[in-house]
């Protein structure tokens, strides 16, 4: 439970009458963090948080890959940029050690600062800088996460271009014929009978790799993460993909497991693609799993808890449903 004496720690609010420091103390949320648990995730609705104790670490999803930004320490603020700009949050607040971080609504934040100005003046120059801190970020060009070297019209270069994509992992084409080889590939070119090659960011080169092989390389999950699950959801399309997120949500360990790339993209390709941006923020939240390139699924055993697969098996409380 939140005090005066807590309010008042934190500088921005160390001036406010007292008033004011009583609402803040009894219409805000105290939260209590283990170290891992987030204060709120990217893309969460807006509210201003300011950290009591502890140690929160300020990450944000670039091409799928964790990129942190910065630190919150005890009195400090986040949420400005969300209240400044009415939109969800641009990055994610993770406790690095165990946390105390207090919520204040954006209801509530408004009428504080309707009272005091002043308030509402440091929390918009605070959240100039920090949004110039992000142009920054944004202008920084994007390296792709891997080069494919490829013939134009080759079966297995095509096959791995779809799956690189479908997967939102960003990626540079390169052909033999192309007339910037030798800066688009530095080294030996590799013969045709390698093709397709992939040179990943660390590197390394992995010639004619299958889906699962390249899914590992580049960090996508291939292996169940525990012994026994409570759902197992068969295909990461639209439905699929909802029957997780709802059913994490009700405390279900639950895993999906996805052939090809969860979302798989339709006839409205953009759309697919931000809906399984979507989808798979959601999964995170809800500490869902989501296994890809699953390969063939059998289901099996006396006690229908057994769910096979070509390299190891899963086992469920529920049957799988197709």
């Amino acid at each position: 439970m939140l005090t005066i004496d807590d309010v008042r720690a934190i500088p921005l609010f160390s001036t406010l009458a007292m008033t004011d420091l009583e609402r803040l103390a009894q219409t805000s949320a105290d939260l209590h963090l283990g170290a891992g648990e987030w204060a709120v995730h990217e893309g969460g609705e807006r509210a201003l948080f300011a950290v009591l104790a502890g140690k929160l670490e300020v990450v944000k999803s670039f091409d799928g890959v964790e990129r942190r930004l910065g630190w919150r320490v005890p009195g400090a603020i986040f949420g400005e940029v969300p209240n400044a700009l009415g939109t969800p949050f641009p990055g994610g607040y993770r406790a690095s050690e165990p946390s105390r971080v207090m919520r204040v609504e954006t209801q509530q934040y408004y009428a504080i600062a309707a009272t005091s100005p002043e308030v509402a003046l440091k929390v918009s120059a605070l959240a100039r800088e920090r949004i110039g801190g992000l142009q920054g970020i944004a202008a920084e060009p994007p390296k792709p996460r891997v080069t494919l070297f490829g013939h134009r019209w080759d079966t297995a270069c095509g096959d791995l271009r779809r799956f690189l994509s479908r997967n939102q992992i960003t990626f540079e084409w390169v052909t033999p014929d192309s007339p910037d080889l030798p800066a688009q590939w530095p080294g030996t070119r590799p013969p045709d009978g390698d093709c397709p090659v992939l040179r990943l960011a660390d590197g390394t080169l992995v010639s004619r790799p299958k889906a699962r092989d390249l899914a590992r390389h580049i960090g996508l999950q291939t292996s169940p993460g525990l012994a026994e699950y409570d759902t197992v959801i068969i295909g990461g399309g639209p439905a699929g993909l909802a029957a997780a997120v709802y059913g994490a949500s009700e405390g279900l360990r639950t895993v999906v497991i996805e052939r090809e790339a969860p979302l798989r993209a339709g006839r409205d390709v953009l759309a697919d693609r931000e809906l399984s941006r979507v989808s798979q923020r959601g999964l995170r939240r809800r500490t869902c799993e989501s296994r890809t390139p699953a390969g063939e699924a059998t289901w099996g055993g006396d006690s229908g808890h057994a769910l096979g697969f070509s390299h190891r098996s899963i086992y469920a409380r529920s049957s799988p449903r197709w």
